[in-house]
């Protein structure tokens, strides 16, 4: 087979392409580019005599989306690249996913939230980390949570690796960081469950009225995902039900199976505590004391200060 070389004058003989301004532009962006020129030679034993001819607008279509791409402009399909493959002998172009586009779809399979606000859907752990900087209100949180995708990310661990318990004032991004690192663990390809706990218990009682196995698919999958994010808890008006029938049994079985699990609340360690003993049958301390066990078994606390970032917004 010709080199490109080759195969660039005897096409531009052949096609009287200096009479054709058109044709003389495709050829020539195509024949400037040094991935066309690498394929090529790479391929050149492989590619069919005609290969060229046939796929001139294949390799100007690649050559015209790379452009595109690296000036920042809207590419052919957003969110993927293109690249050159051979079939049959001829080249052709796929696109393949950009780190962002993979890490979104391995979000969809590894990720699934429950009630969890837009804003948190979309956080990214790197741009907190940039903004945060030697900011105390967030560092010590941000560490833990670096601490958390670092642990699970290295895989071929047997090791429990506790979650977070991150305590705060309302507003103060608990939600968004959490947010974060359930986007981070899905991109390495972790499977996590984040859950607004109020409106879990809510989905749980208008399940009443459902086939039995709606409720249970949805503890379940509670219990048994590698990673729990719990957020707000301590929200919602404490029931018994909620307490012992849901709370308490999907931790039981994650404490039990020491599975990673982390929780947002308003409230610190002590003052949880005064919250899960007392419902609408009276104060029940002791039923408390045990779940703060299993708490304290499977997170670490951290408080999260800082300026109400809603009202800024």
């Amino acid at each position: 087979m010709q080199s490109l070389a080759e195969v660039l004058k005897e096409f531009q003989r052949r096609h009287q392409v200096n009479n054709n301004a058109n044709l003389a532009q495709v050829v020539q962006t195509i024949s400037q580019d040094n991935d066309v020129r690498q394929f090529w030679q790479e391929h050149q034993d492989q590619l069919r005599p005609d290969a060229f001819e046939r796929k001139l607008m294949d390799l100007y279509e690649f050559v015209q989306q790379k452009q595109r791409i690296a000036a920042g402009k809207k590419s052919l399909y957003p969110g993927y690249h293109p690249a050159l493959g051979l079939e049959k002998g001829y080249p052709y172009v796929k696109y393949v996913a950009d780190q962002k586009t993979q890490e979104a779809e391995r979000q969809k399979t590894k990720l699934t939230r429950f009630h969890i606000p837009k804003a948190a859907q979309r956080a990214d752990l790197q741009e907190i980390a940039a903004s945060t900087g030697t900011d105390q209100n967030r560092a010590d949180a941000l560490t833990e949570v670096v601490r958390v995708l670092s642990d699970l990310s290295a895989g071929g661990n047997d090791n429990f690796v506790p979650g977070i318990y991150l305590s705060g004032d309302f507003g103060v991004g608990k939600t968004y960081l959490m947010g974060a690192l359930a986007n981070a663990l899905a991109a390495n390809d972790i499977g996590v469950l984040f859950i607004h706990f109020p409106s879990f218990i809510n989905q749980l009682k208008a399940s009443f009225n459902r086939p039995q196995a709606a409720v249970n698919d949805l503890v379940e999958q509670a219990k048994k995902v590698p990673v729990l994010i719990i957020d707000d808890i301590g929200a919602d008006t404490l029931t018994a039900w909620s307490r012992d029938d849901v709370l308490a049994i999907i931790l039981e079985y994650r404490m039990q199976n020491e599975l990673t699990t982390c929780f947002t609340s308003n409230f610190d360690w002590q003052s949880l505590e005064q919250y899960l003993a007392q419902t609408r049958d009276g104060k029940e301390p002791g039923k408390a004391a045990r779940l703060m066990q299993r708490i304290q078994f499977l997170s670490r606390p951290v408080n999260m200060a800082g300026p109400n970032r809603r009202l800024q917004s």
